[in-house]
């Protein structure tokens, strides 16, 4: 495996070499092709059926993402991000507060 800080032209060259020169990675290479080129129908014909689902159905609304119809706060989901955030800092107050009136309390004390 070729690691990109620690990679050289020798190390480069060293590996084209072998995976050309390996049968092994042939075989891989003819397999994984036979496995992408098994398909039911062209990639064409596939852009075809598409093209006219589209036409068919006047744009095909029903396919349309819905985040394309959100505004930008709704999409990133800042309004949650804020709640959670102003329940974390609720907490955080809470706890902080709780130990230095502790703290407090124990310094009168002595």
């Amino acid at each position: 495996m070729l690691l990109w800080e620690e990679l050289t032209v020798d190390d480069l060259v060293t590996t084209i070499i072998k995976i050309t020169t390996n049968p092994q990675y042939m075989e891989n290479m003819k397999s994984l092709s036979r496995i992408l080129r098994d398909q039911l129908t062209t990639p064409k014909e596939r852009a075809v059926y598409w093209t006219e689902y589209v036409i068919r159905h006047k744009g095909a609304p029903q396919l349309k993402c819905p985040a394309a119809d959100l505004s930008w706060v709704e999409f990133l989901m800042l309004d949650v991000l804020l709640v959670v955030l102003h329940i974390t800092i609720y907490i955080f107050r809470a706890i902080s507060a709780n130990i230095f009136d502790h703290q407090k309390i124990k310094s009168k004390e002595e």
